[in-house]
C-alpha cells in the first residue's frame, strides 16, 4: 500500500510540469493568435459580367469547418429605366421594351480560413432576355413594318476563383470561367400587321476588349455587410 502511494505521488509530481507547460501554452497560443469572428451571413453588391449589376447573398454553413458557403446572385435591368423621362412627347408605346435578368446559385469553398480569403466556386448561371422592338423592318421588303419579340434564355455551369476581405464590411473580387459561351446573334421574331411573321437574326457587332466577354470569361467585384 505504502509502494502504490509514493508511486502515485511520484506520478503526480512529475505530471503536474507537463499539464502546467500544455496549458500554458494553449493560454498562450490564444493571446498571440487574434480571434476571428465568423459572420455567416452577407449581403451585397456585384458589378460585372454576366450579371451586370445587381444584388448578391450568401450563408457560411458549419459543413467542412465553416469553409463551405452556398451563394446567390440576382440582376434584372429594363431598357425603360435607361430612357430619359424629360424628353417632350416621349411615347412609351413606340419605344423598344427590353428585360435582362441573370440568376446565378453556387457554392463557395474557403480555402485557408473559415469563410474567408481565398476561395473556389462552382455555379449555375441562367440568363433570360425577353422583350419587344416596336419597329422591324421586313427582311425583304423595307416598307413593310412590324413589331419584333424576343425571349432568348442561355443557361451555363461556371467555375470562379474569388477572394473576400474585411469583416464587418468586405470586398470581394471574382475572375471565371463560363463553360457554355455567350451567342453572338439573337433571334427575333417579327409579326407584321397582315398576320404574317417571319424569324430573323441580329447579330452583334462587337469590338475588342469586349469581345472577351463572348469567350466565357467572367469578372466581377462586390462589396458587402456581414452579420
Amino acid at each position: 500500500m505504502k509502494k502504490f502511494i509514493a508511486a502515485a505521488i511520484v506520478i503526480i509530481l512529475f505530471s503536474f510540469p507537463t499539464t502546467g507547460y500544455s496549458q500554458a501554452s494553449e493560454m498562450a497560443s490564444t493571446q498571440d493568435s487574434k480571434p476571428y469572428k465568423l459572420r455567416p451571413f452577407r449581403i451585397g453588391a456585384k458589378l460585372g459580367f454576366p450579371n451586370l449589376v445587381g444584388g448578391n447573398l450568401e450563408y457560411v454553413t458549419p459543413l467542412l469547418n465553416n469553409r463551405l458557403a452556398v451563394n446567390l446572385d440576382y440582376s434584372m435591368i429594363k431598357s425603360s429605366w435607361l430612357e430619359p423621362s424629360n424628353e417632350e412627347n416621349y411615347n412609351v408605346d413606340d419605344s423598344d421594351q427590353l428585360q435582362l435578368r441573370y440568376i446565378e446559385i453556387g457554392i463557395n469553398y474557403y480555402f485557408f480560413k473559415p469563410g474567408k480569403g481565398l476561395y473556389g466556386s462552382f455555379s449555375y448561371g441562367m440568363i433570360r432576355l425577353d422583350g419587344t422592338l416596336a419597329d422591324m423592318a421586313h427582311s425583304e421588303d423595307s416598307q413593310k413594318r412590324g413589331i419584333g419579340m424576343i425571349d432568348q434564355g442561355h443557361n451555363s455551369f461556371n467555375v470562379k476563383l474569388g477572394a473576400r476581405w474585411g469583416g464587418l464590411f468586405y470586398f470581394r473580387p471574382e475572375v471565371g470561367y463560363m463553360f457554355n459561351t455567350l451567342p453572338k446573334s439573337l433571334n427575333v421574331d417579327v409579326v407584321f400587321p397582315d398576320g404574317s411573321r417571319e424569324t430573323q437574326t441580329e447579330e452583334f457587332e462587337i469590338e475588342a476588349p469586349f469581345d472577351l466577354l463572348f469567350t466565357g470569361f467572367i469578372a466581377n467585384i462586390g462589396i458587402g455587410f456581414a452579420f
